[in-house]
């Protein structure tokens, strides 16, 4: 998939102090590895309501979900490595409705529809947002609302009240995510004012980038606001946010052009997920109502 297609970014836990930064710590990981560990539970506890034709999927009775797992509280490895958050919860919800097994592939974003299309996992569940240029080469099932906000250290919130408070300093995010897309558009206005461009500074995992401000090495991080406000309950006197919240989307699983019969179990299945309760339990637990598709 060119970066021109403009992937983009796609939050609350029990996990706190130390056992949280060792769970940011282990987020780390990249490239495209199954973890299916603990994610059962669903499939044995919920009876299938919608049945998918035979050869719907890569691995008969197995859904595997590509996912940047690197961005709590939506995906993330817990201290004990295991896939969990929100949108984890939500997949394996999904799963027990078509009656099969989940499987979580920890795929690096910026190749993350390369690999849905070349057959290294039957959907995308990584709060991927639902762009036109996108939708010509997958399919949607939209389960989600989203939106972009821009964290700093707290001892800067005075001083970097918005974007364009960035000219001439350092920003963090992930590679081929609509934060970048926004940073670089407001450098370039920064330029045309004649005043000194943003230093972007991308990296491939969304905890690097934060990591990056952690360590005072960028002035600014960008990220999701779901994202931002889990790191702002983990650590409230460290950071702050920027200005408003821009950008708010839809975000969707993906699915290949040529699967309308998974697209459409899936579809089923969050209807369903959405009728028992289990979808809006979900967004309660880990403090994403706002977020609700029907909001």
């Amino acid at each position: 998939m060119p970066r021109s297609l403009s992937l983009s970014s796609r939050s609350v836990s029990t996990l706190t102090g130390a056992t949280a930064m060792a769970a940011i710590a282990a987020m780390t990981l990249t490239g495209c590895s199954g973890n299916d560990a603990g994610t059962d539970t669903a499939a044995k506890t919920t009876k299938a309501s919608v049945k998918l034709a035979a050869g719907a999927l890569v691995k008969d009775g197995q859904i595997t979900y590509c996912a940047d797992i690197s961005a709590p509280p939506l995906t993330y490895y817990d201290a004990a490595q295991k896939p969990v958050g929100a949108e984890i919860e939500l997949g394996d919800a999904l799963a027990a409705e078509l009656g099969v097994k989940p499987n979580w592939a920890n795929t690096s974003f910026n190749g993350i529809i390369p690999a849905l299309q070349a057959k290294q996992c039957d959907a995308i569940i990584t709060q991927l947002y639902i762009k036109p240029e996108r939708e010509k080469v997958v399919d949607f099932v939209p389960y989600m609302y989203a939106s972009n906000t821009m964290v700093v250290a707290k001892k800067d919130a005075g001083t970097i009240k918005s974007a364009e408070d960035l000219c001439g300093k350092k920003a963090a995010g992930q590679t081929g995510t609509t934060v970048v897309e926004y940073l670089t558009a407001q450098s370039a206005k920064c330029a045309a004012a004649g005043k000194p461009k943003i230093d972007i500074r991308q990296f491939t995992k969304d905890s690097d980038a934060l990591q990056q401000l952690r360590l005072g090495l960028v002035d600014s991080y960008g990220t999701t606001l779901e994202t931002a406000a889990y790191v702002l309950k983990q650590t409230p006197d460290a950071f702050s946010l920027s200005g408003e919240p821009f950008n708010r989307i839809k975000v969707g699983a993906a699915t290949r052009k040529d699967d309308k019969a998974l697209h459409d179990g899936l579809a089923k299945a969050l209807a369903a997920v959405t009728k028992s309760g289990t979808y809006g339990a979900i967004l309660k637990k880990w403090n994403l109502t706002g977020d609700d598709i029907a909001g």
